[in-house]
C-alpha cells in the first residue's frame, strides 16, 4: 500500500529540555503518551513506545482499580484528568500508597 507509514507502536520524541530524558520516562506528546525506549540527550530526538503495557510511577494517594482510565501530570499517573494528558488504562489495580501501576498505553 502506497500510503503506509509505520505500525504506530513508536513515535519520535524531540527533547527540547536541558536534561536527558531517561529510558523508561513517560513523555506526553500532545494528547498521546510515549515512554522513552532509550536515553534521549538534550536537544536530540529518540523513539518512544506508544502501545503495550508498561509500569509507570503513580500518584501515591490514588487507589486505582483495574481498567480505570488514567492520566499523567508532572510525571505521575493519576485518576484526575485536570491539566493532564491521557495515559491509558490501568492493567492491574494499584492501591493507595503504592508508587507504580501497570498501564496499557493510550488504550
Amino acid at each position: 500500500m502506497k500510503n503506509y507509514l509505520q505500525d504506530g507502536h513508536t513515535i519520535t520524541i524531540k527533547n527540547t529540555g536541558t536534561d536527558a530524558i531517561l529510558s523508561g520516562t513517560p513523555v506526553p506528546v500532545g494528547d498521546l503518551l510515549a515512554v522513552a525506549i532509550a536515553d534521549i540527550p538534550a536537544g536530540e530526538s529518540g523513539e518512544g513506545v506508544t502501545s503495550g503495557v508498561v509500569k509507570l510511577p503513580k500518584l501515591a494517594s490514588d487507589n486505582i482499580p483495574q481498567g480505570k482510565a488514567l492520566n499523567i501530570k508532572d510525571g505521575k499517573v493519576q485518576i484526575d484528568g485536570t491539566g493532564a494528558t491521557p495515559a491509558g488504562k490501568a492493567w492491574e489495580a494499584a492501591a493507595a500508597n503504592t508508587t507504580t501501576v501497570a498501564v496499557r498505553l493510550n488504550g
